[in-house]
């Protein structure tokens, strides 16, 4: 997966855990089964995530620094303008690897099934992204809107419920970076 190094054993576990639970849903997230797949003992396990708890924030975080890293190099090959940071968003999220798409959410879904309070960094991640978004240059409805249907499809094609062709799939895309793209016009000052 991306820069993901799977000789790492820390990296091997959240990596066994996120395919388990796109294969089998998060009730089966256990550190047996993580253990068993990771081909590491328990206590190997264990030494890396005392906890499953710990291995849940293991998954998230290591995501996250996925979606950052792939965020900056998409900022470093944009043109400068309003709408840099938005086309950035939705090139990481629905540009890039499906497949690490869908391990984040994967961590994320087995997160919430094991304790909901886990997503706290993460939805704090996702109103500092909207922020930042909107401090350089968009409106916040339209930024708000990219986001929203970026992370929709992105979650309609991790479920695998998602009823667009490759070529609607496109289309959309293109609607989304033009949306991000497009300068606002701005409101004329009253003389």
């Amino acid at each position: 997966m991306g820069g993901r190094h799977s000789g790492n054993a820390r990296e091997r576990i959240i990596i066994a855990a996120e395919k388990l639970v796109i294969e089998h849903g998060a009730r089966h997230l256990t550190l047996e089964s993580v253990a068993e797949r990771a081909k590491i003992s328990r206590g190997g396990l264990l030494y890396h995530f005392p906890s499953k708890e710990a291995l849940l924030i293991g998954m998230l975080e290591s995501q996250r620094n996925l979606i950052v890293e792939s965020r900056e190099k998409k900022l470093t090959v944009l043109p400068a303008g309003p709408g840099r940071e938005a086309a950035a968003y939705v090139q990481t999220f629905l540009d890039e690897d499906r497949g690490k798409n869908i391990m984040l959410t994967a961590a994320i879904i087995a997160s919430a099934a094991h304790n909901p309070e886990l997503l706290s960094s993460t939805r704090e991640g996702y109103a500092q992204t909207l922020s930042e978004i909107t401090r350089k240059g968009l409106r916040f409805e339209r930024a708000a809107v990219i986001t929203l249907a970026t992370q929709g499809l992105r979650l309609m094609e991790a479920l695998n419920v998602s009823p667009f062709s490759p070529e609607n799939r496109k289309k959309i895309v293109n609607e989304l970076m033009a949306l991000a793209k497009i300068k606002e016009a701005k409101s004329p000052k009253q003389g």
